[in-house]
Protein backbone atom coordinates (compact mmCIF):
# COMPACT_ATOMS: atom_id res chain seq x y z
CA UNK A 1 0.00 0.00 0.00
CA UNK A 2 1.33 3.68 -1.03
CA UNK A 3 1.78 6.12 1.42
CA UNK A 4 1.02 9.86 1.18
CA UNK A 5 4.38 11.82 0.94
CA UNK A 6 5.97 13.47 3.99
CA UNK A 7 4.61 10.80 6.02
CA UNK A 8 6.80 7.75 7.43
CA UNK A 9 5.72 4.52 8.89
CA UNK A 10 4.87 4.38 12.39
CA UNK A 11 6.28 1.51 14.52
CA UNK A 12 3.09 -0.52 15.93
CA UNK A 13 2.79 0.57 19.84
CA UNK A 14 5.09 -1.47 22.29
CA UNK A 15 3.09 -4.45 23.89
CA UNK A 16 3.36 -6.65 27.03
CA UNK A 17 5.02 -9.26 25.07
CA UNK A 18 7.85 -6.71 23.95
CA UNK A 19 8.58 -4.21 27.14
CA UNK A 20 9.12 -7.20 29.97
CA UNK A 21 11.79 -9.94 28.58
CA UNK A 22 11.04 -13.26 28.90
CA UNK A 23 11.19 -14.62 32.52
CA UNK A 24 9.28 -12.17 33.97
CA UNK A 25 6.85 -14.09 35.40
CA UNK A 26 9.65 -16.15 37.26
CA UNK A 27 8.98 -15.75 41.29
CA UNK A 28 11.31 -13.13 43.33
CA UNK A 29 14.68 -14.80 43.67
CA UNK A 30 15.40 -15.86 47.38
CA UNK A 31 11.44 -16.20 47.81
CA UNK A 32 12.01 -20.13 48.33
CA UNK A 33 14.34 -20.51 51.47
CA UNK A 34 12.22 -17.44 52.43
CA UNK A 35 8.90 -19.39 52.43
CA UNK A 36 11.06 -22.60 53.99
CA UNK A 37 12.18 -20.61 56.96
CA UNK A 38 9.05 -19.14 57.43
CA UNK A 39 7.22 -22.59 57.37
CA UNK A 40 9.54 -24.80 59.99
CA UNK A 41 11.49 -21.97 61.19
CA UNK A 42 14.02 -23.37 63.68
CA UNK A 43 13.11 -27.08 63.41
CA UNK A 44 13.42 -27.20 58.97
CA UNK A 45 16.95 -25.16 59.21
CA UNK A 46 18.39 -27.66 61.30
CA UNK A 47 18.26 -30.15 58.46
CA UNK A 48 21.20 -31.01 57.42
CA UNK A 49 22.30 -32.71 53.96
CA UNK A 50 25.88 -34.26 54.85
CA UNK A 51 27.53 -31.12 56.40
CA UNK A 52 25.57 -28.36 54.76
CA UNK A 53 22.11 -26.93 56.47
CA UNK A 54 19.37 -26.80 53.98
CA UNK A 55 19.11 -23.23 54.57
CA UNK A 56 22.46 -22.81 53.24
CA UNK A 57 21.70 -25.20 50.23
CA UNK A 58 18.64 -23.36 49.25
CA UNK A 59 20.32 -19.46 49.61
CA UNK A 60 23.48 -21.08 47.50
CA UNK A 61 21.19 -22.65 44.89
CA UNK A 62 19.25 -19.10 44.75
CA UNK A 63 22.75 -17.33 44.02
CA UNK A 64 23.60 -19.79 41.69
CA UNK A 65 20.08 -19.55 40.00
CA UNK A 66 20.87 -16.08 39.85
CA UNK A 67 23.94 -15.74 38.09
CA UNK A 68 23.05 -18.65 35.52
CA UNK A 69 19.70 -15.98 34.87
CA UNK A 70 22.04 -12.99 34.27
CA UNK A 71 23.33 -13.46 30.81
CA UNK A 72 19.96 -14.56 29.67
CA UNK A 73 17.85 -11.88 30.75
CA UNK A 74 19.19 -9.45 27.93
CA UNK A 75 19.85 -5.48 28.62
CA UNK A 76 17.28 -3.54 30.72
CA UNK A 77 16.41 -0.01 29.68
CA UNK A 78 15.09 0.77 33.65
CA UNK A 79 17.72 1.17 36.25
CA UNK A 80 18.05 -1.43 38.93
CA UNK A 81 18.06 -0.66 41.84
CA UNK A 82 20.07 -1.81 44.68
CA UNK A 83 18.92 -1.81 48.77
CA UNK A 84 21.63 0.72 49.76
CA UNK A 85 25.31 1.43 50.76
CA UNK A 86 25.04 0.93 54.20
CA UNK A 87 24.11 -2.88 53.79
CA UNK A 88 27.04 -2.80 51.17
CA UNK A 89 29.29 -1.75 53.67
CA UNK A 90 28.16 -3.87 56.34
CA UNK A 91 29.10 -6.66 53.93
CA UNK A 92 32.12 -5.38 53.38
CA UNK A 93 33.33 -4.92 56.84
CA UNK A 94 32.29 -8.76 57.08
CA UNK A 95 34.82 -9.73 54.86
CA UNK A 96 37.33 -7.33 55.84
CA UNK A 97 37.30 -8.84 59.72
CA UNK A 98 36.93 -12.64 58.24
CA UNK A 99 40.26 -11.58 56.44
CA UNK A 100 41.82 -11.18 60.32
CA UNK A 101 40.68 -14.20 61.48
CA UNK A 102 43.42 -16.15 63.57
CA UNK A 103 42.04 -19.84 64.99
CA UNK A 104 38.60 -21.74 64.64
CA UNK A 105 37.88 -20.63 61.03
CA UNK A 106 34.64 -22.54 61.21
CA UNK A 107 33.66 -21.24 64.79
CA UNK A 108 34.64 -17.63 62.84
CA UNK A 109 32.28 -18.31 60.60
CA UNK A 110 29.44 -19.25 62.42
CA UNK A 111 30.04 -15.77 63.84
CA UNK A 112 29.92 -14.40 60.48
CA UNK A 113 27.14 -15.95 58.68
CA UNK A 114 24.49 -13.64 60.09
CA UNK A 115 25.74 -10.72 58.42
CA UNK A 116 26.89 -12.24 55.33
CA UNK A 117 22.95 -13.31 55.17
CA UNK A 118 22.53 -9.91 54.32
CA UNK A 119 23.76 -10.44 51.13
CA UNK A 120 20.20 -11.52 49.98
CA UNK A 121 19.04 -8.53 50.45
CA UNK A 122 21.00 -7.91 46.93
CA UNK A 123 19.27 -11.08 45.86
CA UNK A 124 15.72 -9.92 46.12
CA UNK A 125 16.44 -6.12 45.45
CA UNK A 126 17.03 -7.04 41.80
CA UNK A 127 14.36 -10.32 41.41
CA UNK A 128 11.90 -7.32 42.94
CA UNK A 129 12.71 -5.04 39.83
CA UNK A 130 13.02 -7.20 37.20
CA UNK A 131 9.83 -9.12 37.76
CA UNK A 132 6.38 -8.52 36.51
CA UNK A 133 3.51 -8.09 38.34
CA UNK A 134 2.31 -11.62 37.69
CA UNK A 135 5.46 -12.69 39.08
CA UNK A 136 5.27 -10.56 42.45
CA UNK A 137 1.90 -11.94 42.72
CA UNK A 138 2.87 -15.41 42.72
CA UNK A 139 5.56 -14.79 45.04
CA UNK A 140 2.87 -13.77 47.74
CA UNK A 141 0.55 -16.60 47.05
CA UNK A 142 4.11 -18.71 48.14
CA UNK A 143 4.75 -16.62 51.04
CA UNK A 144 1.15 -16.89 52.08
CA UNK A 145 1.11 -20.74 51.86
CA UNK A 146 4.54 -20.99 53.91
CA UNK A 147 2.55 -19.37 56.42
CA UNK A 148 -0.66 -21.10 56.32
CA UNK A 149 1.35 -24.55 56.52
CA UNK A 150 3.33 -22.73 59.30
CA UNK A 151 -0.17 -22.12 61.38
CA UNK A 152 -1.29 -25.72 60.56
CA UNK A 153 2.09 -27.63 62.15
CA UNK A 154 1.81 -24.63 65.19
CA UNK A 155 -1.87 -25.75 65.87
CA UNK A 156 -0.75 -29.41 65.63
CA UNK A 157 2.14 -28.67 68.53
CA UNK A 158 0.27 -26.67 70.50
CA UNK A 159 -2.47 -29.11 70.99
CA UNK A 160 -0.91 -32.14 70.56
CA UNK A 161 2.32 -31.64 72.65
CA UNK A 162 2.31 -35.16 73.70
CA UNK A 163 2.83 -36.17 70.23
CA UNK A 164 5.34 -33.97 69.05
CA UNK A 165 7.72 -35.29 71.65
CA UNK A 166 7.00 -38.76 69.69
CA UNK A 167 8.45 -37.11 66.75
CA UNK A 168 12.15 -37.61 65.06
CA UNK A 169 14.67 -34.99 66.58
CA UNK A 170 16.78 -32.66 64.01
CA UNK A 171 19.99 -31.56 65.35
CA UNK A 172 19.52 -29.80 68.73
CA UNK A 173 15.72 -29.76 68.23
CA UNK A 174 12.74 -31.92 67.00
CA UNK A 175 9.90 -32.03 64.28
CA UNK A 176 7.64 -29.28 65.24
CA UNK A 177 9.30 -28.24 68.48
CA UNK A 178 8.26 -24.27 68.63
CA UNK A 179 11.01 -21.80 68.87
CA UNK A 180 8.01 -18.81 70.74
CA UNK A 181 9.46 -15.91 69.70
CA UNK A 182 10.10 -16.54 66.18
CA UNK A 183 7.26 -18.43 65.58
CA UNK A 184 4.71 -16.35 67.35
CA UNK A 185 6.28 -13.54 65.26
CA UNK A 186 5.34 -15.04 62.34
CA UNK A 187 1.66 -16.09 63.29
CA UNK A 188 1.80 -12.08 63.48
CA UNK A 189 2.71 -11.85 60.43
CA UNK A 190 -0.23 -14.17 58.67
CA UNK A 191 -2.61 -12.50 61.08
CA UNK A 192 -2.08 -8.80 59.36
CA UNK A 193 -1.71 -9.96 56.08
CA UNK A 194 -4.87 -11.62 56.68
CA UNK A 195 -6.20 -8.57 58.45
CA UNK A 196 -5.11 -6.68 54.79
CA UNK A 197 -6.95 -9.67 52.92
CA UNK A 198 -10.29 -9.08 54.81
CA UNK A 199 -11.21 -6.70 51.85
CA UNK A 200 -10.36 -8.49 48.93
CA UNK A 201 -13.46 -11.13 49.35
CA UNK A 202 -13.84 -13.90 51.58
CA UNK A 203 -14.24 -12.48 54.22
CA UNK A 204 -14.97 -15.84 56.82
CA UNK A 205 -11.64 -16.91 55.04
CA UNK A 206 -9.56 -14.45 56.00
CA UNK A 207 -10.99 -13.59 59.58
CA UNK A 208 -10.43 -17.29 60.68
CA UNK A 209 -6.97 -17.20 59.59
CA UNK A 210 -6.53 -13.80 61.40
CA UNK A 211 -8.28 -15.53 64.83
CA UNK A 212 -6.12 -18.75 64.28
CA UNK A 213 -2.87 -17.29 64.16
CA UNK A 214 -3.95 -14.81 67.46
CA UNK A 215 -5.37 -17.43 69.11
CA UNK A 216 -2.40 -19.60 68.55
CA UNK A 217 -0.20 -16.96 69.22
CA UNK A 218 -1.47 -15.79 72.46
CA UNK A 219 -1.26 -19.39 73.77
CA UNK A 220 1.99 -19.43 73.91
CA UNK A 221 4.62 -17.99 76.91
CA UNK A 222 6.40 -14.98 75.18
CA UNK A 223 6.83 -11.70 75.42
CA UNK A 224 8.52 -10.69 72.59
CA UNK A 225 6.42 -12.43 70.12
CA UNK A 226 3.47 -11.09 71.88
CA UNK A 227 4.77 -7.77 71.22
CA UNK A 228 5.04 -8.59 67.78
CA UNK A 229 1.97 -10.25 67.01
CA UNK A 230 0.52 -6.76 68.39
CA UNK A 231 2.34 -4.88 66.08
CA UNK A 232 1.50 -6.85 62.79
CA UNK A 233 -2.44 -6.00 63.81
CA UNK A 234 -1.84 -2.00 64.72
CA UNK A 235 0.16 -1.91 61.21
CA UNK A 236 -2.10 -3.81 59.33
CA UNK A 237 -4.84 -1.94 60.49
CA UNK A 238 -2.78 1.21 60.03
CA UNK A 239 -2.42 0.58 56.30
CA UNK A 240 -6.24 -0.03 55.83
CA UNK A 241 -6.60 3.07 57.59
CA UNK A 242 -4.33 5.72 55.47
CA UNK A 243 -5.17 6.89 52.48
CA UNK A 244 -2.94 10.29 51.71
CA UNK A 245 -2.18 10.64 55.03
CA UNK A 246 -5.95 10.83 55.94
CA UNK A 247 -7.49 8.09 58.48
CA UNK A 248 -11.30 7.33 58.21
CA UNK A 249 -14.09 7.26 61.19
CA UNK A 250 -14.22 3.49 59.70
CA UNK A 251 -10.73 2.81 60.30
CA UNK A 252 -10.62 4.35 63.80
CA UNK A 253 -13.67 2.22 64.50
CA UNK A 254 -11.51 -0.93 62.99
CA UNK A 255 -8.57 0.38 64.82
CA UNK A 256 -10.33 1.00 67.73
CA UNK A 257 -12.25 -2.67 67.71
CA UNK A 258 -8.66 -4.19 66.75
CA UNK A 259 -7.12 -3.08 69.89
CA UNK A 260 -9.93 -3.53 71.92
CA UNK A 261 -10.18 -7.23 71.39
CA UNK A 262 -6.13 -7.28 72.30
CA UNK A 263 -6.80 -5.56 75.84
CA UNK A 264 -9.60 -7.76 76.65
CA UNK A 265 -7.77 -11.29 75.77
CA UNK A 266 -4.51 -10.32 76.92
CA UNK A 267 -5.05 -11.04 80.45
CA UNK A 268 -6.62 -14.24 79.62
CA UNK A 269 -3.04 -16.01 77.47
CA UNK A 270 -0.39 -17.07 78.69
CA UNK A 271 1.93 -14.77 77.32
CA UNK A 272 -0.32 -12.01 78.32
CA UNK A 273 0.01 -13.36 82.37
CA UNK A 274 3.95 -13.41 81.61
CA UNK A 275 3.66 -9.77 80.10
CA UNK A 276 1.21 -8.78 83.28
CA UNK A 277 3.78 -10.74 85.86
CA UNK A 278 6.43 -7.47 85.25
CA UNK A 279 3.94 -5.45 87.17
CA UNK A 280 4.23 -5.18 90.68
CA UNK A 281 0.24 -5.27 91.39
CA UNK A 282 -0.38 -8.77 89.46
CA UNK A 283 -2.50 -11.92 89.84
CA UNK A 284 -0.15 -13.78 87.91
CA UNK A 285 0.99 -17.32 89.62
CA UNK A 286 4.12 -16.71 91.78
CA UNK A 287 5.90 -19.18 89.65
CA UNK A 288 5.16 -17.04 86.50
CA UNK A 289 6.44 -13.57 88.57
CA UNK A 290 9.65 -15.43 89.71
CA UNK A 291 10.57 -16.19 85.96
CA UNK A 292 9.45 -13.55 84.15
CA UNK A 293 11.06 -11.20 86.50
CA UNK A 294 14.23 -13.38 86.41
CA UNK A 295 14.47 -13.78 82.70
CA UNK A 296 14.39 -9.82 82.64
CA UNK A 297 16.91 -9.66 84.82
CA UNK A 298 19.34 -11.68 83.24
CA UNK A 299 18.99 -9.55 79.90
CA UNK A 300 19.99 -6.51 81.52
CA UNK A 301 22.52 -8.03 83.48
CA UNK A 302 23.96 -9.65 79.97
CA UNK A 303 23.30 -6.61 78.03
CA UNK A 304 24.86 -3.92 80.49
CA UNK A 305 28.37 -6.87 80.73
CA UNK A 306 28.86 -6.84 76.89
CA UNK A 307 28.53 -3.10 76.54
CA UNK A 308 30.75 -2.52 79.29
CA UNK A 309 33.55 -4.80 77.49
CA UNK A 310 33.16 -3.45 74.40
CA UNK A 311 33.51 -0.05 75.76
CA UNK A 312 36.57 -1.21 77.99
CA UNK A 313 38.85 -1.56 74.76
CA UNK A 314 39.04 1.50 72.03
CA UNK A 315 39.89 -1.23 69.58
CA UNK A 316 36.86 -3.05 70.43
CA UNK A 317 34.62 0.10 70.30
CA UNK A 318 35.62 0.81 67.13
CA UNK A 319 35.65 -2.44 65.19
CA UNK A 320 34.28 -5.10 67.45
CA UNK A 321 35.81 -8.27 68.14
CA UNK A 322 35.49 -9.75 65.46
CA UNK A 323 34.50 -13.15 64.50
CA UNK A 324 35.80 -16.31 66.43
CA UNK A 325 36.08 -14.66 70.10
CA UNK A 326 33.37 -15.38 72.63
CA UNK A 327 32.71 -12.34 73.55
CA UNK A 328 30.14 -13.41 75.83
CA UNK A 329 31.87 -15.42 77.96
CA UNK A 330 34.93 -13.03 77.94
CA UNK A 331 32.69 -10.24 79.49
CA UNK A 332 30.92 -12.62 81.93
CA UNK A 333 27.65 -11.97 80.32
CA UNK A 334 26.52 -15.41 79.91
CA UNK A 335 26.58 -16.53 83.48
CA UNK A 336 23.07 -15.42 84.18
CA UNK A 337 21.91 -16.81 80.59
CA UNK A 338 23.65 -20.16 81.12
CA UNK A 339 27.54 -20.90 80.80
CA UNK A 340 28.12 -23.66 78.96
CA UNK A 341 25.10 -24.06 77.23
CA UNK A 342 26.79 -22.84 73.95
CA UNK A 343 24.72 -19.06 74.13
CA UNK A 344 27.21 -17.14 72.21
CA UNK A 345 24.97 -14.22 71.86
CA UNK A 346 23.34 -11.40 74.15
CA UNK A 347 19.61 -11.54 73.26
CA UNK A 348 19.68 -8.20 71.28
CA UNK A 349 20.42 -8.06 67.73
CA UNK A 350 22.01 -4.21 67.81
CA UNK A 351 24.20 -5.76 71.19
CA UNK A 352 25.52 -8.37 68.91
CA UNK A 353 26.55 -5.83 66.02
CA UNK A 354 28.06 -3.88 68.62
CA UNK A 355 30.31 -6.20 70.25
CA UNK A 356 31.36 -8.13 66.71
CA UNK A 357 31.63 -5.28 64.82
CA UNK A 358 32.47 -2.24 66.90
CA UNK A 359 30.40 1.46 66.22
CA UNK A 360 31.29 1.35 62.77
CA UNK A 361 29.13 -1.87 61.99
CA UNK A 362 26.56 -0.78 64.74
CA UNK A 363 26.43 2.55 62.79
CA UNK A 364 25.71 1.17 59.23
CA UNK A 365 23.46 -1.61 60.81
CA UNK A 366 21.63 1.59 62.86
CA UNK A 367 20.88 3.61 59.51
CA UNK A 368 19.69 0.23 57.54
CA UNK A 369 16.93 0.46 60.40
CA UNK A 370 16.35 3.78 60.44
CA UNK A 371 15.33 3.66 56.59
CA UNK A 372 13.14 0.61 56.76
CA UNK A 373 11.45 2.04 59.78
CA UNK A 374 10.88 5.57 57.60
CA UNK A 375 9.56 3.85 54.69
CA UNK A 376 7.23 1.74 56.81
CA UNK A 377 5.80 5.37 57.60
CA UNK A 378 5.35 6.38 54.46
CA UNK A 379 4.24 3.65 53.49
CA UNK A 380 1.39 4.09 56.04
CA UNK A 381 0.83 7.24 54.83
CA UNK A 382 -0.10 6.50 50.97
CA UNK A 383 -2.76 4.30 51.75
CA UNK A 384 -3.17 0.42 51.51
CA UNK A 385 -0.19 -0.75 49.74
CA UNK A 386 0.55 -4.18 47.38
CA UNK A 387 0.46 -7.34 49.62
CA UNK A 388 4.04 -8.19 48.67
CA UNK A 389 4.85 -4.53 50.03
CA UNK A 390 2.44 -5.34 52.92
CA UNK A 391 3.79 -8.75 53.96
CA UNK A 392 7.63 -7.28 53.79
CA UNK A 393 6.76 -4.60 56.15
CA UNK A 394 4.84 -6.80 58.40
CA UNK A 395 7.71 -9.01 58.24
CA UNK A 396 10.54 -6.41 58.90
CA UNK A 397 8.65 -4.96 61.93
CA UNK A 398 7.54 -8.60 63.54
CA UNK A 399 11.25 -10.15 63.02
CA UNK A 400 13.05 -6.49 64.62
CA UNK A 401 11.13 -6.63 67.20
CA UNK A 402 11.81 -10.41 68.83
CA UNK A 403 15.00 -9.75 67.44
CA UNK A 404 15.70 -7.06 69.92
CA UNK A 405 14.97 -9.61 72.57
CA UNK A 406 16.35 -12.65 71.29
CA UNK A 407 18.50 -14.62 69.16
CA UNK A 408 16.93 -14.67 65.73
CA UNK A 409 18.40 -12.36 62.66
CA UNK A 410 21.84 -14.13 64.43
CA UNK A 411 20.07 -17.39 62.91
CA UNK A 412 19.46 -18.37 59.47
CA UNK A 413 15.32 -19.02 59.75
CA UNK A 414 15.27 -15.08 60.93
CA UNK A 415 17.89 -13.53 59.03
CA UNK A 416 16.63 -14.55 55.43
CA UNK A 417 13.23 -13.59 55.48
CA UNK A 418 14.38 -10.06 57.29
CA UNK A 419 16.82 -9.22 54.56
CA UNK A 420 15.40 -10.67 52.06
CA UNK A 421 11.88 -8.25 52.87
CA UNK A 422 14.36 -5.49 53.66
CA UNK A 423 16.01 -5.53 50.54
CA UNK A 424 12.43 -5.88 48.46
CA UNK A 425 11.34 -2.66 50.51
CA UNK A 426 14.94 -0.58 50.49
CA UNK A 427 15.00 -1.33 46.60
CA UNK A 428 10.97 -0.72 45.84
CA UNK A 429 11.93 3.06 48.08
CA UNK A 430 14.81 3.99 46.16
CA UNK A 431 13.11 2.80 42.72
CA UNK A 432 9.82 5.60 43.72
CA UNK A 433 11.89 8.10 44.51
CA UNK A 434 13.99 8.03 41.55
CA UNK A 435 10.88 8.38 39.29
CA UNK A 436 9.52 10.66 41.00
CA UNK A 437 12.80 12.58 40.48
CA UNK A 438 12.72 11.95 36.59
CA UNK A 439 8.74 13.15 36.54
CA UNK A 440 9.90 17.15 36.76
CA UNK A 441 12.53 16.45 34.30
CA UNK A 442 10.34 14.73 31.71
CA UNK A 443 7.69 17.79 32.41
CA UNK A 444 10.45 19.65 31.49
CA UNK A 445 11.34 18.25 28.19
CA UNK A 446 7.81 18.50 26.79
CA UNK A 447 7.34 21.42 27.78
CA UNK A 448 11.18 22.68 26.09
CA UNK A 449 9.46 20.54 22.82
CA UNK A 450 6.30 21.83 22.72
CA UNK A 451 8.28 25.50 23.01
CA UNK A 452 10.16 24.93 19.60
CA UNK A 453 7.43 23.38 17.43
CA UNK A 454 5.47 26.65 17.99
Amino acid sequence: MAHPAGTALRPPPPTAATCEPAGDNRLIAGVVVVAAMLTGGRWLSHMQVGPLYIGDILLAAAFLHALWLIPLSGKRQQRIHGPGIALGLLLLVTGAQLLTVHGDLRTAARDAAPFVYAAIAYLAASGYQRVSERGRQRTVRLLHGALVLHLAWMTVATLAPAYVATLPEVGRTRIFEIRTDFDVAVLGVLAGLSILRIRRGRVWLHASLAAAALVTGLAQVNRAGLFSCCACVLVATLFRAGKNGRITPRAVLLSATALLTLVVALPMSPAGQRLLALSTDTTAAPELVQNAHGTTHARLFAWERVVTYTLDDPSRTAVGVGFGPDFLQESDGDLPIGRGMGVRSPHNYLLTVFARLGLVGLVLVVSTLTSLLLITIRTIRRGPPDELTSVCVLLVISLLIVALLGVILESPFGAAPFFWAAGILLAGDRSRRSQLRRKPEQKTLVSSSRKVMV
